[in-house]
């Protein structure tokens, strides 16, 4: 192996970097710069973030659960067009006076705020292990979808199965 195939790190003086960062410039025997770790890093992380940003949503149906889950909590997202079901199987609550929940479909909006299209009150799914409570939202336009759990009657809520169905036919 040459000296011309080796490359040397060296850290930049104090005085010419902020304290925080911390920056290695990797050069050949000569002294000439071959390339910045800092401006890789930054350009990776920007790519980074646009892949993540690209990223498809999960796909339409799909099944997942619930553990104590409070108002305010936000599903997965899905892609989705005119139709849209929220099913919970077998639900249960803790510290809460009574047996519903409030579930609202919500349209996840990239450059606004996202739109609500309507809360259904589940109260059947709390009535056994077996028991489901549905609701259905029509007239969608093409976009990413997901639920929020609007109210929860004060309590901590617990599903056994959630099913996202895009699938009106059935």
């Amino acid at each position: 192996m040459n000296n011309d195939q080796i490359l040397f790190a060296r850290s930049l003086p104090t005085s010419a970097r902020a304290p925080s960062t911390v920056r290695a410039i990797f050069t050949a025997p000569g002294g000439e710069p071959v390339f910045n770790v800092q401006r890789i890093a930054a350009t990776a992380g920007i790519a980074s973030a646009l892949l993540l940003a690209l990223a498809p949503s999960a796909s339409a149906n799909w099944q997942s659960y619930i553990t104590s889950a409070g108002a305010g909590f936000e599903s997965s997202r899905w892609e989705d067009e005119s139709y849209s079901e929220v099913r919970f199987k077998d639900c249960t609550q803790q510290n809460a006076t009574g047996k519903w929940v409030k579930v609202a479909l919500w349209e996840d909006n990239a450059l606004s705020p996202d739109t609500n299209h309507g809360t259904k009150t589940f109260t059947n799914c709390f009535n056994g292990d077996d028991a489901v409570s549905a609701g259905e939202w029509t007239g969608l336009p093409l976009d990413g979808y997901y639920f929020r759990l609007q109210d929860t009657d004060g309590g901590l809520l617990n599903v056994r199965v959630v099913a996202i169905d895009t699938t009106q036919a059935d």
